[in-house]
C-alpha cells in the first residue's frame, strides 16, 4: 500500500498525469476547503491545487491495514501572492492497488482568508 501512495505522491511531484493510475474512478475527497466525488472532479481539484504548491515536507507517514496516513508541510502561493505553509495530515483508504479515498485535515482559516 505504501507503493500506491509514494507512486501517487512521487507522479504528482514529477509534474506528469502518472499520479492518475493509483486512484480509483469513485475516489471521495474531503478536506475543509472542498469535497468531490469520481476521478473527474477529484483531477480537476488536485490540479488546480497542485499549481499553487511551491514545496512540500514529509514530517510522518503510517501505514495501517488499508490506510496510509500523513503529517506533511504545503508551501502554497496564494492569489494574492503571499506564501503560507499548510500543516497538513492526509488518511488515504485504499482497495485493490487504487486510492479510495482521502480525508486531509488542516487548519483551511489562513487559506479562506488568503483566497479571498
Amino acid at each position: 500500500m505504501q507503493i500506491v501512495h509514494e507512486g501517487f505522491g512521487g507522479g504528482m511531484a514529477s509534474g506528469t498525469d502518472s499520479w492518475k493510475k493509483f486512484i480509483s474512478d469513485t475516489i471521495t475527497f474531503n478536506g475543509p476547503a472542498a469535497q468531490v466525488s469520481g476521478m473527474e472532479a477529484f483531477v480537476e481539484l488536485n490540479e488546480g491545487f497542485m499549481s499553487m504548491v511551491r514545496g512540500t515536507r514529509m514530517i510522518k507517514a503510517v501505514e495501517v491495514d488499508n490506510y496510509v496516513i500523513t503529517q506533511v508541510e504545503i508551501d502554497v502561493e496564494m492569489p494574492t501572492g503571499k506564501t503560507i505553509t499548510l500543516d497538513m495530515n492526509e488518511w488515504y483508504e485504499t482497495k485493490d492497488g487504487k486510492i479510495q479515498s482521502i480525508k486531509v485535515y488542516y487548519d483551511a482559516e489562513e487559506f479562506r482568508k488568503e483566497s479571498k
